[in-house]
């Protein structure tokens, strides 16, 4: 199957109109026919062409390299296995992985306020996405587009930790993160910004790095449960 036999079939099955095409790739209506057509004296469609058509609509490029891609079939095959992973919000990024895998060092202020020392946590990325601390709590790391988060389930009260930052942060070996958690004493919700670094840091560099606990954590008002649960009653007596 030719490259323009192809494009004609993309832009068949997306319903693409031929002037909107023109408009979004800066050219006119008159050239995008041209490239679609195998007619001799037709502008011969070239690779900046498809890579733009590509680039501009998330077009799989292998329709146009795989020779094995030869039916209407199997191009809209593709297209919608392209469309499924367009909305999907985690995702594969070696590059990402290869700097994370390997040990980590992070630091944040405990749960309990009378405790003022922060704390450090050997944590150790692996490649196939799993995490795991020195005190045996384990989960998973899901990369999305500019942030990725960590699940990891509490060895011992079972209770769910989230962790989250920056992708781009990675890169320098010092990044912030934020973390949502349960103190495993009193299995009180609360929230924290915490320093994760590929090497150890002296904990009074770090203290004054994060500053004052207030200004780094947060611990849910109890009060606020009592008020959802009265919430949480008058609905019921609406339906």
């Amino acid at each position: 199957m030719q490259k323009e036999e192809k494009l004609k079939h993309i832009i068949e099955i997306l319903k693409l109109r031929t002037k909107d095409i023109a408009k979004k790739l800066g050219v006119t209506s008159s050239l995008i026919t041209q490239l679609k057509s195998d007619l001799k004296g037709s502008t011969p469609l070239r690779n900046m062409h498809i890579y733009a058509i590509c680039f501009a609509y998330d077009i799989p490029i292998e329709i146009f390299e795989d020779r094995n891609v030869n039916t209407k079939e199997k191009i809209a095959q593709l297209l919608h296995q392209q469309k499924l992973e367009s909305k999907k919000i985690f995702h594969q990024d070696s590059e990402l992985m290869e700097k994370l895998v390997g040990s980590w060092y992070m630091y944040s202020y405990p749960s309990s306020p009378q405790l003022t020392e922060v704390w450090e946590t050997k944590t150790t990325f692996y490649e196939n996405g799993t995490v795991e601390d020195e005190h045996n709590n384990s989960g998973s790391l899901y990369i999305g587009k500019n942030q990725s988060v960590i699940l990891k389930e509490s060895n011992g009260s079972k209770n769910i930790t989230t962790i989250t930052f920056d992708n781009s942060r990675v890169h320098y070996n010092v990044f912030i993160f934020s973390r949502v958690s349960k103190s495993n004493s009193v299995n009180k919700e609360m929230f924290n910004f915490g320093i994760c670094s590929r090497k150890k840091l002296d904990i009074k560099l770090v203290k004054e790095t994060l500053g004052d606990i207030n200004e780094v954590q947060l611990h849910m008002n109890y009060a606020m449960l009592d008020r959802v649960g009265k919430c949480i009653t008058i609905g019921r007596e609406d339906d």
